[in-house]
């Protein structure tokens, strides 16, 4: 199993080396790589072998070689299946896996020669390598990597092929014949050779070739090591390009928006002096308005004020001959409208009666200066109103309503008051039924 083991690594090893060598494979600036087919050309079996040993005639027990025998079969056996695992896509190999007889010890020349072949195809792969084919489109580093990883397993596997080539020159202590079987002998040569062939191709690769007329030495390592330094180069030039780049589109998006932000912050405070400005010139004209009707209230007030005044200063004497004296004045001033005088008589008969029934009710001696109905049957003519303040009526605003009111005393705290006005409302109705019957 260990002879297995090392020939599915050297048969990884070779397929990586055909890979460098393709079309597909690296770009090294033209470097081209020697195929497997030249590096094997460059072996020289006499230099990697030792001599085979001669086999000594057979003088030991019929028992021994049986055992021997047994041993080989199964060795023969055991590589069958394991070349049935490992080339089961090559209808070549199988084939030739399939033809060598187990119960044999020993192959033909033929069988040993297709036997050899089969071995030799798992590591040179397929036909149609071109010498000295360049390789390109794989990265420099992809390269390197892989040459050093075949560099570093060759270095593992040195102990191993050694091994190998010190039981080549070996006999068995008991059937005095060579460790290696016939089959056995042919994979592990060829395993060797492989191991060989790229230990030359590494070797290459790494310690490369003097430059004439120079003491520098140029390999194809160096190269890759030149160029993967060249890209990381290259790599931080451009990441630091793209960085101061990156930079400055910050620093250019940074002042746009500080540009942004200031014409913002001028527009807000543009709007806000502008609010500013019309809340102050609004509470200019709040305060124009509420000055204007101020004025005018006080105007109005004083007018109306006034306008009392005038209205009592037309009432000179109260009570009843004052009452009779107003009543006189409507008279001459309706005395050609006799139906009009007739109906502000009865209207004041008709307020006094019930004043004069119910005088607790203040419904009665309340009257609204605007009433529409009392300014058109009493207000208007000169004299109304003048009966009522004549009468003990006064000017008053009740319930923000300016009316004519009557005011009650309070019976309980000032009886006589009471009674005098209550005697004053009478003689006032009797006065008006006087007048109503001339």
């Amino acid at each position: 199993m260990e002879l297995r083991r090392v020939e599915d690594e050297l048969k990884s090893h070779c397929k990586s080396w055909r890979d460098l060598c393709r079309p597909s494979g690296g770009a090294c600036n033209g470097d081209s790589m020697p195929t497997l087919k030249e590096l094997f050309s460059k072996l020289n079996d006499e230099d990697i072998f030792p001599p085979e040993p001669e086999e000594e005639p057979e003088d030991v027990e019929d028992d021994i070689q049986m055992k021997e025998g047994e041993k080989m079969e199964k060795e023969e056996k055991t590589y069958k299946e394991e070349c049935l695992d490992s080339d089961k896509n090559s209808t070549e190999n199988s084939t030739i896996a399939n033809s060598v007889p187990v119960s044999k010890p020993a192959l033909s020349a033929s069988e040993s020669i297709a036997f050899s072949d089969s071995i030799f195809i798992g590591y040179m792969g397929p036909e149609g390598e071109e010498k000295g084919m360049t390789y390109h489109e794989m990265a420099p580093k992809q390269i390197l990597e892989r040459l050093e990883n075949i560099k570093a397993s060759l270095t593992a596997l040195a102990p191993k092929i050694n091994k190998f080539l010190k039981r080549l020159a070996e006999k068995d202590p008991i059937t005095r014949k060579p460790r290696y079987g016939e089959k056995a002998m042919i994979r592990v040569k060829h395993a060797v050779r492989a191991y060989k062939a790229l230990e030359i191709g590494i070797s290459g690769t790494f310690q490369g070739h003097t430059i004439p007329e120079s003491t520098e030495q140029s390999s194809l390592v160096s190269n890759l090591q030149k160029q993967i330094q060249m890209q990381e180069e290259q790599m931080d030039e451009q990441r630091q390009a793209k960085q101061t780049q990156e930079q400055i589109e910050l620093e250019r998006i940074a002042n746009e928006k500080l540009l942004a932000e200031k014409r913002e912050t001028e527009q807000r405070l543009l709007e806000e002096q502008r609010k500013r400005e019309a809340e102050l010139e609004l509470s200019r004209r709040a305060e124009e308005a509420r000055r204007r009707r101020i004025e005018e209230e006080q105007l109005a007030l004083a007018a109306e004020r006034e306008a009392d005044a005038n209205l009592l200063s037309l009432v000179p004497t109260k009570g009843p001959e004052g009452v009779r004296d107003q009543i006189e004045r409507m008279r001459q001033a309706l005395k050609e409208d006799r139906a009009a005088f007739d109906v502000a008589l009865g209207s004041l008969y008709t307020l006094f009666d019930q004043i004069s029934r119910k005088p607790e009710e203040v419904s009665f001696r309340r009257v609204r200066r605007d009433h529409p109905k009392f300014n058109e049957d009493i207000g208007r003519h000169v004299g109304g109103k003048e009966v009522l303040i004549a009468a003990g009526f006064r000017l008053e605003t009740l319930d923000g309503v300016k009316c004519f009111f009557s005011r009650e005393p309070n019976i309980e705290h000032d009886m006589n008051g009471w009674s005098d006005w209550f005697d004053g409302l009478k003689k006032t109705l009797e006065v008006i039924e006087e007048e109503m019957i001339k």
